[in-house]
């Protein structure tokens, strides 16, 4: 692992049309309309790591949320010893990071990619222009990214139940 600064893709057509194509790929936005996720991608600024590159550090100020296009990121958190312990992958037309976008708090795990990568991310001041500017959208952005936080809170709650039944036994 290694701090790399990641490298800005300019924007451009192209890449906008990149993002949509991710995004409307994505279990996230895939009923979303192409208008919807045209607007949603102008709001993203686009960057390519290389495989090692720390993306988010455990603890690290978090304001962005993000969508990775290609590649890989492996996600990390810090045991009870700060020990690195594997959590899971993510891979293309994932988000990532959506914590941060909501609340700004601090980042609840580390992640590196782990290989070549090219993401979109959605920094928490652009979400809240979004709501600002287009009402609607924000409204819809911010249902999305609360229902999925949601779906990963309830995986979490049954594999903490599993795990204290089976310490228990």
């Amino acid at each position: 692992m290694h701090t790399h600064t990641l490298e800005a893709i300019p924007k451009s057509r192209a890449f906008r049309i990149e993002v949509c194509e991710s995004l409307s790929r994505s279990p996230l936005f895939k009923d979303w309309s192409w208008e919807e996720l045209d607007t949603l991608s102008s709001y993203m600024a686009g960057y390519r790591a290389q495989a090692g590159d720390l993306l988010f550090e455990e603890g690290g100020d978090g304001d962005a949320m993000g969508l990775l296009l290609s590649g890989q990121i492996e996600v990390r958190k810090n045991d009870a010893a700060g020990v690195p312990q594997f959590v899971t992958h993510i891979v293309a037309g994932r988000t990532f990071g959506e914590m941060a976008a909501i609340d700004g708090e601090k980042r609840s795990a580390t992640c590196i990619a782990t290989e070549a990568c090219v993401l979109a991310l959605l920094p928490k001041s652009q979400f809240e222009r979004i709501l600002a500017v287009n009402e609607a959208l924000g409204i819809k952005l911010l249902l999305r990214v609360t229902r999925l936080l949601s779906e990963r809170l309830r995986q979490v709650n049954g594999a903490l139940v599993d795990f204290l039944s089976k310490d228990a036994a």
